[in-house]
């Protein structure tokens, strides 16, 4: 049920308060100004190499997409992490993958390029899926920080055994960590990376997970990261290791979320504010807002322009909800480093968010109206290469389980 009021006061811009669910939502006709872009975005390639979270070894690829915004800096960092989403693709005719996915052939894991296609094996196009995330690091850019997608793909996968998901996050996100503060040192580690060296503080990290990345992010390995200063669960798988965090803790979830579900996170942040570690536990609940198209890499809607249990008239467009999720993430993160009294959280046209924060003694949240935003193509982010290693090499001959599911 929505429930809302328009207030004109004497020289006050026209404001707009409304009840959404419960939840209290106020808004603006008098916007905030555009967020400057970011200075620079970037993706980076290093070879891949391995990672010890199978007892094996995992092999893993070592791509980022950095985005360091404006300003002299130091810029605290924030990780964006994606999910666990198909590895491997046949171009054109994986259905869960966008046609228009950032891909790279990667034989190792995935097939041989140029093969014939056969629904009965994995395709040639290795997905990036970081960069299906590369929206958030603009967003967040945007708002000071530097911030980086990772691709974690091989921390869920099955290439060398069964594997140690949260082992595998915690070492990627410190070997990407590693290679921002040598950037900052001015090591560039063989990458064309102008304006780092500097302008990026490793001792103040926020961590942003989407699907399964957003359990680790609410789990106890990550709450306790050195210099953690905020997290944000987009639409997170929820792990049975709850959070321990300290730090502000927003959770959001899609109203049409197919994959996690509505309620996505609920449980695990309720349990969180109830333990009192944090005055700061927000939930909010995006419209019309479906699990896949979050990320750009993946099929936003089904046949009939549906998501879940919601009809194509109840679906919001997905660049729209992807709009929404970046400022709101954004937002949030520039608010919690600065420990905010009262969180301010943007709202766009549209069913608005609804939300509040859980822990009763914390700050309250309140949604004001914000202007859309628009985001550079993953496709056309320019990208720098490097042969140089920051993990170590992929033995020869090491057996992989292709498209990261395990043997038979």
């Amino acid at each position: 049920m929505t429930r809302c009021s328009v207030m004109l006061l004497a020289a006050v811009p026209l404001a707009l308060s409304c009840t959404v669910n419960g939840f209290e939502v106020s808004g603006s006709t008098t916007l905030p100004a555009r967020d400057t872009a970011p200075a620079t975005l970037s993706a980076y390639e290093l070879p891949p190499g391995m990672i010890k979270n199978t007892s094996k070894g995992n092999p893993t690829q070592l791509h980022g997409i950095l985005g360091i915004p404006k300003g002299p800096g130091p810029h605290p960092v924030v990780v964006v992490l994606h999910g666990s989403h198909p590895t491997c693709a046949w171009p054109g005719r994986t259905d869960a993958v966008a046609r228009d996915a950032v891909r790279d052939p990667w034989p190792l894991v995935c097939g041989r390029p140029g093969a014939e296609y056969d629904p009965g094996k994995y395709g040639p196009d290795y997905v990036r899926h970081n960069a299906g995330l590369s929206y958030f690091v603009e967003a967040l850019s945007r708002k000071g920080f530097a911030a980086v997608s990772i691709d974690v793909k091989s921390a869920e996968a099955w290439y060398t055994g069964e594997p140690s998901p949260v082992k595998g996050y915690t070492q990627l996100i410190d070997t990407h960590l590693k290679l921002l503060a040598d950037l900052n040192e001015g090591t560039g580690h063989g990458l064309n990376l102008e304006g780092a060296e500097g302008r990026i503080d490793t001792s103040r990290v926020g961590l942003v997970g989407h699907s399964r990345a957003g359990g680790y992010v609410l789990n106890s390995t990550a709450g306790k990261r050195p210099g953690l200063f905020a997290t944000v669960a987009v639409e997170p798988a929820e792990e049975v290791d709850k959070a321990p965090h300290t730090v502000p803790v927003l959770n959001l979830r899609g109203a049409c979320d197919e994959d996690t579900g509505p309620n996505a996170g609920l449980d695990t942040i309720k349990a969180l504010a109830k333990s009192g570690t944090t005055d700061v536990v927000a939930d909010v609940r995006l419209p019309a807002t479906g699990h896949a198209m979050l990320n750009t890499n993946l099929s936003s809607v089904n046949a009939k322009g549906g998501v879940g249990d919601c009809s194509a008239a109840q679906v919001a467009k997905p660049a729209e909800a992807r709009d929404q999720a970046a400022q709101l993430t954004a937002s949030f993160m520039a608010q919690a480093l600065r420990k905010a009294t009262t969180y301010t959280l943007p709202a766009l046209a549209g069913p608005p968010p609804a939300g509040r924060n859980l822990s009763e003694r914390g700050p309250s949240l309140r949604f004001k109206a914000s202007s859309p935003q628009s985001y550079a193509d993953p496709r056309r982010i320019p990208t720098t290469t490097s042969e140089e290693r920051l993990l170590p090499p992929v033995p020869k001959g090491l057996k992989v389980a292709k498209g990261g599911e395990p043997e038979a």
